[in-house]
């Protein structure tokens, strides 16, 4: 399981990264969100017993990290 788990952060984060490539969106900071998010929740998977309550709550917070980084990323992309 948390092979599946782990393929899909690594899916999430790689469609991210491809869909900012080609949906013609130039936004470095929005990459780096994706990657760092990608780091994060590889860092629970590998510190965490598998479907761990422990697990389950760090991976939520760098979701949470996550989705307020994207935030700040958008609001910068749109100050051109």
């Amino acid at each position: 399981m948390n092979k599946a788990i782990s393929s899909a952060a690594f899916a999430a984060a790689f469609m991210l990264l491809l869909g900012g490539c080609q949906n013609g969106v130039n936004n470095p900071e929005l990459n780096q969100c994706a990657q760092q998010n990608f780091q994060c929740e590889n860092s629970c998977n590998n510190s965490s017993i598998n479907d761990s309550m422990t697990n389950q709550v760090c991976v939520a917070q760098c979701q949470e990290v996550y989705n307020r980084c994207k935030e700040q990323a958008e609001k910068l992309g749109d100050v051109k």
